[in-house]
């Protein structure tokens, strides 16, 4: 990623975070492995990079997706970004093959967890990344059960480019009220458990043990 620092010197800027886990997913016998990345504090800027060069447009060509789906899908992931830049969120970046494919926002609590955003894309244009979401979720389900919140709470939108609420609902959320496009949701300790458990047949996630703080300017490709 290069950027232009002034008229007369270009310098490749550094951005950093925190390689977190490995996973492996297998669906229909293909595997793909994906890393997880967070994003630290003081590099919240990679983030701001991150928004100039995914363009869902130009990596879902020839899709039934209408421009105002398209819209919708860049303004769910504007908010992803907007809210991983706040000091009191985690922000974790999905990538294969060094691509970032997805990203996950929330903003971890003593009793209450709250999904900000969730939203994923190609790693080449045309070809979904498999259960890369899935795998984002995973994460996040991971750092709630060390924690000792008892629930999970998100705002699904009923105007996006694809149905959110089933989603959410095969991952253990239920609706708690909502109104005009959005729907509120929740899920509980119990039942992230039950569904840890069904992530677990279909995502081998290793957790890394160093925690290394990584150069993601030379670890990943925009």
């Amino acid at each position: 990623m290069q950027i232009q620092k002034s008229f007369n010197t270009a310098h490749q800027q550094k951005f950093r975070g925190i390689h977190i886990a490995n996973s492996t997913n297998c669906i229909k016998n293909v595997e793909t492995s994906i890393d997880l990345f967070q994003i630290t504090p003081k590099d919240k800027f990679f983030l701001k990079n991150l928004r100039e060069r995914v363009k869902m447009n130009e990596l879902m060509p020839g899709t039934k997706i209408t421009k105002d789906e398209f819209e919708r899908w860049q303004e769910m992931l504007n908010l992803a970004l907007d809210k991983g830049q706040l000091n009191d969120r985690k922000c974790i970046i999905a990538a294969q093959k060094n691509k970032p494919c997805g990203i996950i926002t929330f903003q971890p609590g003593k009793n209450k967890y709250y999904l900000d955003c969730i939203c994923t894309w190609p790693a080449e244009t045309g070809k979904k990344v498999a259960l890369a979401g899935q795998t984002l979720f995973k994460q996040m389900f991971t750092d709630f059960l060390n924690s000792r919140a008892n629930f999970i709470d998100l705002t699904a939108i009923l105007n996006g480019p694809f149905d959110t609420v089933s989603k959410y609902t095969r991952l253990g959320f239920k609706q708690t009220g909502g109104e005009n496009w959005l729907v509120t949701m929740r899920t509980n300790r119990n039942t992230t458990e039950k569904t840890m458990k069904h992530l677990d047949d279909i995502i081998n996630t290793i957790q890394t043990k160093t925690n290394e703080d990584i150069n993601l300017t030379e670890k990943l490709e925009l």
